[in-house]
């Protein structure tokens, strides 16, 4: 695999296993041996699209110092095939495979995983099922999925547009049981996509004790202390066997803005573990 000085991200669309899949393939642009390539795994629903422009910076920051990216819409999300009630857990994991085989036919021979939010969950699973991926980059994982199906379903109950919009978290949590579409933040939802992702603990990882993880938090102020969670599965999956490194950056959390916010400390911290890490 050799580098390329003088090529642009390249737009394309993959062929997954259940229709095409847009990408975005940012090719390494330095004159020297490549250091490998990431994967990048999306967060669900609106943060999805919050997290674009911020993604976007630090795989051209990749690309300068020499990594690939491959940024994928998973099926039913953003320009590729299908609707976004059409995902479930299994075809993004599917989807995820055709990117690592990808990148693989590309000639890297290191792959690494770089999830934001959500996305922790699926690129730990991918993990799991697949020995060639050891080392992960974690953006503001999620710890606890169940916490984060409450917090999707409450953004969906204050987002309704009037009275007769309204429904209860009861209500929302029934359609997920029927395996029924769930509407969250103008988002159809598969329900079993939500009941999956409740199932999910970071706890449930530590078995994966021979990963390298690179883990960012984003905080509001250097006076806010991280959580104790996080403390807690630092420590326990350290414990386990896995090379994990936890780092908290100050800046914006552009995954719940609407307006485009970039957290630069977060792009300069991620890009100088990048640089030493090779």
């Amino acid at each position: 695999m050799t580098s390329h000085p003088d090529r642009k991200a390249e737009p394309f669309y993959l062929d997954g296993p259940h229709g095409r899949l847009f990408a975005i393939y940012h090719p390494p642009q330095n004159d020297i041996k490549v250091k490998g390539c990431f994967l990048y795994v999306q967060p669900l629903a609106e943060e999805m699209n919050r997290c674009r422009q911020m993604v976007a910076i630090q795989a051209r920051e990749f690309s300068r110092l020499g990594y690939g990216s491959l940024l994928l819409d998973l099926y039913g999300t953003g320009d590729s095939d299908g609707e976004y009630q059409d995902g479930n857990w299994d075809i993004y994991l599917a989807d995820l495979n055709a990117g690592f085989r990808w990148i693989s036919e590309e000639g890297y021979d290191h792959v690494r995983l770089w999830a934001l939010r959500h996305g922790a969950f699926l690129a730990l699973d991918l993990a799991r099922a697949m020995p060639a991926l050891r080392r992960v980059l974690l953006w503001q994982p999620v710890l606890n999925g169940k916490a984060a199906v409450t917090q999707l379903l409450r953004i969906a109950l204050a987002g309704a547009l009037s009275e007769q919009d309204k429904t209860s978290m009861t209500e929302l949590r029934n359609r997920m049981q029927e395996d029924t579409v769930v509407e969250l933040s103008g988002y159809e939802t598969s329900a079993s996509l939500l009941s999956v992702l409740e199932t999910k603990h970071i706890s449930d990882y530590y078995e994966l004790a021979d990963l390298e993880i690179q883990w960012f938090d984003v905080l509001a102020s250097q006076e806010q202390n991280r959580s104790k969670e996080s403390i807690q599965v630092e420590q326990n999956w350290r414990e386990a066997g896995a090379v994990i490194h936890y780092e908290a950056v100050v800046g914006p959390a552009f995954w719940q803005v609407w307006e485009r916010v970039v957290a630069n400390h977060l792009i300069e911290r991620t890009s100088a573990w990048a640089q030493k890490n090779q």
